[in-house]
């Protein structure tokens, strides 16, 4: 009592490193929680010069190759972005809890059925979720295009999805990001798409 106001705010500090640690206790710490830890030989990987035709460090920008990344898969496999070469890949991030990501998987699924024979792919990256929270998800939305499990992070990072979920690369057959859609991806969205990279 009667300690001053720089007695207060020690104690405010020191309630906002505890909340940190918790935070980072939960998140980050290697092998539990949700984010889980990173899996020898998954996460981001190197990619070969030989399959980066920009000859620039790969990065999540227009024009640079995609980072490659080999993560497991919902089932329990794993996948590699690299072995979706040929093909156009829609690269999406998404997490359960995110609104605009629910109301985008029906579409996104719609658009995989409509798009798959004319050499596009999507992919959708879990953001740190279990595979139990993600495999509901694809059950709700009846996705069935393939969905791999970001547990540590690792790759979010990588294509700096602390920009917000969800977020949408489309990658070219070579490898090469063409576009970034920030947010949900809209039917208007998905049109203009075909128009000036699939038509």
């Amino acid at each position: 009592e009667g300690s001053g106001a720089s007695s207060t705010r020690g104690v405010g500090a020191v309630c906002w490193v505890a909340v940190g640690v918790a935070i980072w206790w939960v998140e980050f710490r290697d092998g539990s929680g949700s984010g889980g830890g990173t899996e020898a030989g998954f996460g981001v990987v190197e990619l070969a010069a030989s399959a980066n035709p920009t000859g620039k460090p790969p990065a999540a920008e227009d024009g640079r190759a995609a980072p490659d990344f080999r993560l497991r898969s919902v089932d329990g496999g794993a996948a590699e972005l690299l072995q979706y070469r040929g093909k156009f890949v829609l690269l999406n991030f998404w997490a359960s809890w995110c609104g605009p990501c629910r109301a985008e998987a029906p579409d996104l699924q719609a658009f995989q059925q409509q798009m798959q024979s004319r050499g596009l792919v999507v992919v959708g990256v879990n953001q740190q979720e279990s595979a139990d929270d993600a495999a509901k998800f694809t059950k709700e939305f009846g996705v069935n295009y393939p969905v791999v499990l970001d547990r540590s992070g690792e790759v979010s990072v990588s294509y700096r999805v602390g920009r917000g979920l969800p977020i949408s690369f489309l990658i070219s057959p070579q490898g090469v990001i063409l576009k970034i859609f920030l947010g949900r991806v809209s039917s208007d969205d998905l049109a203009a798409m075909v128009r000036e990279f699939l038509g």
